[in-house]
């Protein structure tokens, strides 16, 4: 199980330190609990200083989840105490590209941001947490300086992320009524500190792995849903095709069964056939299911979470296995069925000659109408997912993502532990970098967008009291800034002013506000002059606000803009308060900005060779990872929705063409008694319509039932929409009715002497 908070405006949030420990103590529900948090760290590997993705946990988090290293071990619990001497625990590719997957690594001490720490184990291949890709893991509580039995003080800094495991015999129901009765105890005891309590703040459980999927799992479905659609119009064209090469051979059939053959030696050569075209097909299927996956996976690895473990294994090759042999027994027995002595006896005086059967000819239509039906939910699926992305596409984000050069540099505290240090180095290195070539600006941000960490801490408002039915005085984003991010980022100032250079040694802190947060706290009234303390902390000074900025998307593109106070970062520096020594450079240039990261990495090296300059890549490739998963679901229901046109149109021709076949000597008698070639066509086109239109409207309406469950994945584009609800049943109509031209064109040209000499 996982444990986590909801909040304002996002769906879940974390605990704070005193919390996490009273959940240990106050429970009964469960036997272990641990904790973590994902953040980054920079790492001196054997050849070259990195910065990866990391994470701290307790020295419990590793037994909740019941890992242990591959090689050493992890995290003894007197490791996770205050004062305690730094170890750490690396990932199996960390272990393999950073040290040459030595053993002999173990015991041996490392820098990590700045500190040395001592390397104590190796975890298994393929671990990870949030599919985050973490590289290295410290023990939380000595780089967080938490007091564990601090129960009073930091309640409101929430950044830890939960994992519990239940008891043995523990219900989640039972865990969910423990949960009940701790929130009482949460406030009654810590009512008027930001406690936990049932109305707006409660504690929930989900399970561990519904939560690692995230907001992919919707997505998942929604794919799943799509395949299931293809698989059955598949289906429904080797039923078509089988049941016309059944009928093709009832007189075959019955000739022999009249010879005295007996039922189960038929069978065992009909299903032999059968079972021979559909391996055929299947090995095929697997094939192009192979090289198809891989071929997906590589246009956009970064849209699925744990792509490694996506491809055909057991499971998947089982399932076709069953789909194989299924189809090739059903339908390879069709000539058997209704072999009848009547029927034998019926087929026999017809010479062999008629195969037209009532039932299988309904059955044949009855799958066209299937296959067109389900193919308009796909491209009604596809088209919404088209337009969604299109209107992201559209999505004012706040700034100019044009020609802008990302980086991130990251100081340690180890070797600047003195913030006016670390104003001087950011300095330096952006006078270096505006002084390059065909730069026009630069500066560095805490957070760069569209996608930014939450904060979301307690912050006060001068003047405004806090009340029930007002906003809750908590602030989503916490965002450092050097001179010229404004600038560099083309973030319009809506009311005051930027920062300005004078502002790092001005006795009174400033900071910026955005446009969002204006109208959340001061309701019309411009924020200028007012003043705000962050933390909600009485012992931090009040900043006063000189800015108001247009919203700038930080949760994602398809989110809405959030609150968000922007620090002047050499201000706070002076300060040592609200600083940031991992800072996001952006540097606009005049042409192609990946053409000055030699030069950027070169400086960096020169002001200090242990730094490493991490996700250096163009701001427009960052947004672009935002709108990854749209994209990818968008190609993928696309592809699928292809396929589906593809089998629908081929399924309407094998009918018709069948049904041509089969009416040859109507045809031809029509034709003798001086039926014109136009009345022909019109015959064999007003019969494919009907199926198609059949199918279309079925389609539709199964399309407003499902589509709904589509409406998480859209953006701008209502489930209904008129649009693509109109135009998918034009265009499969078209191609339904083209289907049906080509059989009905060669109806035209029978000859009567010939289809009456037939029959």
């Amino acid at each position: 199980m996982s444990t986590a908070f909801p909040t304002m405006g996002f769906g879940q949030f974390w605990l704070s330190p005193p919390e996490y420990h009273e959940l240990r103590e106050w429970n009964e529900s469960f036997e272990e609990i641990g904790a973590y948090r994902v953040g980054a760290a920079s790492i001196e590997t054997l050849d070259r200083p990195m910065r990866v993705p990391a994470a701290v946990a307790t020295w419990s988090f590793f037994t909740t989840l019941g890992v242990r290293a591959e090689h050493g071990r992890t995290f003894l619990e007197e490791e996770d105490r205050i004062g305690a001497e730094p170890t750490v625990v690396l990932s199996h590719g960390l272990w393999e590209r950073g040290f040459g997957a030595d053993p002999g690594v173990l015991g041996s001490n490392v820098r990590i941001s700045g500190q040395t720490a001592t390397i104590i184990g190796v975890l298994p291949e393929g671990f990870d947490i949030e599919d985050a890709g973490v590289e290295l893991w410290r023990p939380l509580h000595p780089l967080n300086a938490v007091d564990p039995t601090d129960h009073a003080n930091r309640r409101g800094n929430h950044f830890m992320n939960v994992v519990a495991r239940l008891g043995s015999g523990v219900s989640p129901e039972l865990a969910r009524q423990d949960f009940d009765r701790m929130t009482q105890r949460w406030t009654e005891e810590y009512g008027g500190m930001h406690a936990i309590h049932a109305d707006d703040h409660p504690i929930f459980t989900n399970d561990l792995r519904s939560e690692l999927v995230g907001d992919v799992r919707p997505a998942l479905f929604l794919l799943m849903g799509a395949v299931t659609f293809v698989l059955l119009i598949a289906c429904a064209n080797v039923a078509n095709l089988l049941l016309g090469r059944a009928e093709s051979r009832s007189g075959e059939v019955a000739v022999r069964v009249a010879m005295g053959a007996g039922r189960t030696r038929m069978m065992r050569q009909l299903v032999t056939e059968g079972i021979g075209l559909s391996v055929m097909g299947g090995v095929l299927g697997l094939l192009l299911a192979h090289y198809g996956t891989q071929l997906l996976l590589g246009i956009n690895p970064d849209a699925v979470p744990r792509t490694e473990g996506i491809g055909l294994d057991v499971r998947v090759i089982g399932f076709t296995a069953v789909v194989v042999v299924g189809t090739g027994v059903l339908f390879g027995l069709a000539p058997l069925f209704g072999a009848t002595i009547l029927r034998v006896g019926a087929t026999l005086k017809e010479g062999g000659t008629r195969t037209t059967r009532g039932s299988g000819a309904r059955a044949r239509r009855m799958l066209v109408v299937a296959e067109v039906a389900f193919a308009v939910v796909l491209l009604v699926g596809s088209g919404l997912m088209l337009r969604s992305v299109a209107a992201l596409q559209d999505v004012d984000l706040g700034f100019d993502e044009e020609n802008v050069l990302t980086a991130t540099v990251a100081l340690p505290t180890g070797d600047y532990p003195e913030s006016q240090r670390v104003v001087e180095f950011f300095a330096e290195l952006l006078g270096r970098v505006r002084a390059l070539p065909g730069v026009e600006s630069a500066s560095a941000t805490s957070g760069l967008p569209p996608t930014q960490t939450l904060v979301a801490n307690d912050t006060e408002f001068e003047g405004l009291a806090r009340s029930s039915d007002g906003p809750a005085h908590n602030v989503d984003y916490y965002t450092g800034v050097e001179a010229g991010y404004f600038e560099s980022m083309r973030i319009a100032v809506t009311d005051g002013r930027s920062f300005e250079p004078a502002d790092a040694l001005a006795e009174t802190p400033v900071l910026v506000v955005n446009q969002r947060l204006a109208d959340v706290f001061y309701r019309g009234e411009s924020p200028v002059g007012r003043r705000i303390r962050p933390y909600g902390d009485p012992n931090a000074p009040w900043f006063t606000v000189v800015g108001v900025v247009a919203d700038v998307k930080q949760a994602g593109v398809s989110a809405p803009s959030s609150t968000e106070l922007y620090f002047y970062n050499p201000q706070t520096g002076q300060a040592g308060a609200i600083f940031s020594r991992a800072m996001s450079l952006v540097i606009r240039t005049e042409g192609d900005p990946m053409g000055v990261a030699p030069a950027v990495e070169r400086i960096v090296r020169e002001l200090d060779q242990r730094l490493p300059v991490a996700n250096v890549q163009t701001l427009q490739q960052n947004v672009s990872g935002a709108m990854a998963q749209p994209r990818f679901l968008m190609l993928l229901l696309g592809v699928f929705a292809a396929v589906a046109l593809l089998l629908a149109a081929v399924g309407t021709y094998g009918v018709m063409a069948h049904s041509v076949a089969e009416r040859n000597r109507e045809i031809g008698i029509r034709m003798a008694m001086g039926a014109e070639p136009q009345g022909v066509l019109g015959l064999v086109l007003r019969q494919g319509a009907v199926l198609a239109m059949a199918g279309l409207a079925l389609g539709v309406v199964g399309a407003l039932g499902l589509t709904r469950f589509l409406g998480s994945q859209l953006y701008e584009v209502d489930t209904t929409d008129l649009r693509t609800f109109v135009g998918v049943p034009l265009v499969l109509g078209a191609v339904a009715l083209i289907a049906c031209y080509l059989p009905a064109r060669r109806a035209t040209r029978v000859d009567p002497m010939v289809a009456l000499r037939e029959g």
